[in-house]
């Protein structure tokens, strides 16, 4: 079946424009390294809504603070909820939304490029060389380098590209290979995601999880297991409520001392069953400090899992369609778990040997 009218409406739209804007500003980018002594202010664009997407940035935040410990950075990302979890790398400056109601009123966008060009950068990152939004705002944006992956027979406002790598590279590590431009190779920086929580927020966080815990007449010490669960996730991903009962009786069985939590959402608004206790948790840098003080978190391929994995808590990914070499948790607790022909309770079997073997990090 092919595209609906209107997709192939925009497509052939897309298409003109790149072509147009390719004849009027043709391509010259090289190869060649960055000046890294020249960088004292840095802009990431990566114009995405999905929580997953913008924590994927992560690594080369941690990449770039590393290179570069003395610059000021700034992001850009599309939806302001998000921007939280970027705020806790020292370098990081601000973190700028783009809402999607500006494509729809000419004179807000009009005033937002202004204030997008009311800054000199030294390098612009663009992330996502095949996004239009992407590549638009890297163009309209003020910088003296404009850094991205090389795409053929695209129009491209960069300066110097690095090739995109061969073979099934994680989303999350991709953006590392662009540390290629100033000498720097991806295995030199961490290979995982992490939103810099710090000693504070993880303290503050544990006092208020047993809070939530004994307002629900629960009690817990450091040698109690807590293990969260998060059921929802987007269209085919999502893991149907009858696999994850089967998945509970079991883990509760193997484990009977562990305290069990079912993170709630605004599509997921009651518990599983009747003796797990809950979490509704709408501030996401907060959430991730909550999971940061469990012992492990288990959910489907879904933004949360994400959050969970970059918060530090040994995170189970549960995969039904989608691949975990280029979605799985990065972690080194975690593990990434393909459901096919296995049955909730051989799944509930493999966690729980899992989570037996892990250190607690709260004694």
């Amino acid at each position: 079946m092919g595209l609906p009218l209107h997709s192939r409406i925009r497509q052939k739209l897309r298409n003109i424009l790149n072509r147009v804007l390719y004849f009027l500003f043709p391509n010259h980018t090289t190869h060649e390294r960055i000046p890294q002594q020249e960088i004292e202010r840095i802009l990431v664009v990566r114009i995405n809504y999905r929580i997953g997407n913008i924590l994927f940035t992560t690594p080369l935040l941690r990449a770039l603070e590393q290179r570069f410990p003395n610059a000021e950075m700034d992001i850009l990302i599309g939806a302001r909820y998000p921007s939280p979890l970027l705020k806790g790398f020292k370098t990081v400056q601000n973190v700028f939304d783009f809402p999607r109601k500006l494509l729809k009123n000419p004179f807000y966008l009009i005033r937002y490029i202004r204030q997008l060009r009311a800054k000199n950068y030294d390098l612009i990152i663009n992330l996502n060389s095949g996004s239009a939004s992407d590549r638009a705002a890297t163009f309209l944006a003020k910088g003296k380098y404009k850094l991205g992956f090389h795409v053929t027979k695209e129009w491209s406002p960069l300066t110097h590209t690095v090739d995109i790598p061969a073979g099934e590279i994680h989303e999350a590590i991709k953006p590392l290979y662009l540390m290629e431009a100033f000498g720097n190779h991806p295995n030199e920086f961490p290979q995982k995601m992490d939103i810099a929580l710090n000693d504070d927020e993880r303290l503050s966080a544990r006092n208020e999880l047993q809070n939530r815990l004994m307002e629900q007449g629960g009690r817990w010490d450091n040698r109690t297991k807590i293990v969260g669960i998060f059921r929802d996730a987007r269209f085919e991903k999502k893991i149907e409520n009858g696999w994850w009962q089967g998945w509970y009786t079991t883990m509760k069985a193997l484990n009977p001392d562990a305290l069990f939590i079912d993170i709630l959402s605004p599509d997921v608004t009651e518990k599983l069953d009747t003796d797990l206790y809950v979490i509704l948790e709408s501030n996401l840098r907060r959430l991730g400090a909550l999971l940061s003080q469990m012992d492990m978190f288990v959910c489907g391929d879904t933004g949360p899992m994400h959050l969970a994995s970059a918060s530090g808590v040994p995170t189970i990914a549960l995969f039904k369609v989608t691949t975990p070499a280029l979605y799985g948790t990065l972690g080194a607790n975690d593990r990434s778990l393909i459901i096919g022909d296995k049955t909730p309770e051989m799944i509930a079997s493999s966690v729980s040997e899992h989570l037996a073997a892990l250190p607690n990090p709260r004694i």
